[in-house]
């Protein structure tokens, strides 16, 4: 009897045992399935992020974005519209860029100004739709020209006529040059600085300080790089400088703005929008596309639109 009482305890001790083991492994298993679902779940979102930002950037990449600014001046005794773009890098908007001259010539422009990099420079012979595309805009208003380092780069290494091509279509473009514009009663001193910072006091100086003589005129100034505004240029009494060249920071971030630009690094200060600057008026354009490997994302191609007025 006392036999049967033992194996049954033991039994029971066996059963009780059993049961914690198999509590234990069900735990186990709860613990592995919850990870695997969460698992699952991060994949997901990531997966459907990455698809929306691949989606929102092909489409917004089409879709031009127009920003108006407006500048005062006791120089401008008109009111006068002058439109920004750049960094368009072979980009088309429309057959022959049909899509971008329409909007540009709905918004009656009385200067329209380029602040460079429009071709590819790795593509140094491929800048006919930019030619032609010069042309139709310059039947709109005057079309300046200022040149950015894919322009000169293609120039220097590669032999490109794209100066030469792109002047005896019309269009004024300046390197270094300086052309004077009368509308209606406001004189305007349109200047194309090519210089970058590091070129600027054995390049560009010189000119720059000749350009910017007298005071009666409207400074207009044309510079690709709005890294010459970090230290360079500060100085001089520019009553409006256009720029392009950091793309907007290239990936734009909800309430801060661009990521990285070349020139500067990660958060860059000057990618985009308006800036008083020492004695300096910029406008940054976003410009038009991308030249590298970056997509841009929550980052429309811009056209930028300044209108001049009377204080």
């Amino acid at each position: 009897m006392a036999d049967i009482e033992e194996k049954r305890a033991e039994a029971e001790e066996n059963r009780a045992r059993r049961k914690r083991g198999a509590k234990r492994e069900k735990g186990k298993q709860g613990k592995t399935g919850l990870g695997r679902r969460i698992m699952t779940i991060v994949l997901a979102v990531i997966v459907i992020l990455a698809g929306y930002l691949t989606v929102s950037s092909i489409i917004g990449s089409n879709m031009l974005q127009k920003t108006f600014y407006q500048v005062k001046s006791n120089k401008v005794t008109d009111n006068i519209r002058v439109i920004c773009i750049a960094d368009q890098h072979l980009k088309e908007f429309g057959n022959n860029n049909e899509n971008l001259i329409r909007e540009i010539s709905k918004l009656k422009p009385d200067i329209i100004a380029i602040a460079g990099d429009m071709n590819i420079e790795s593509q140094p012979d491929n800048y006919a739709s930019i030619v032609d595309e010069c042309k139709e805009l310059n039947k709109v208003a005057p079309v300046y020209y200022s040149l950015g380092n894919h322009e000169i780069d293609a120039m220097l290494f590669s032999g490109s006529n794209i100066y030469k091509d792109i002047k005896a279509a019309g269009v004024k473009i300046l390197n270094n040059e300086q052309e004077t514009v009368t509308i209606g009663s406001t004189n305007i001193d349109v200047i194309g600085l090519t210089q970058r910072p590091d070129e600027f006091n054995k390049y560009g100086k010189e000119f720059f300080d000749k350009a910017m003589e007298g005071k009666d005129n409207f400074k207009l100034v044309l510079t690709h790089y709005p890294e010459n505004f970090m230290g360079t240029l500060d100085d001089y009494p520019i009553d409006l400088a256009l720029s392009g060249h950091a793309h907007g920071g290239q990936i734009r971030l909800p309430w801060i703005g661009g990521l990285y630009a070349a020139d500067q690094g990660f958060f860059p200060k000057l990618c985009d929008g308006y800036h008083e600057i020492g004695n300096s008026h910029l406008i940054i354009t976003r410009g038009l596309s991308t030249s590298g490997w970056m997509p841009r994302i929550n980052n429309r191609p811009e056209i930028a639109i300044i209108d001049l007025g009377w204080y």
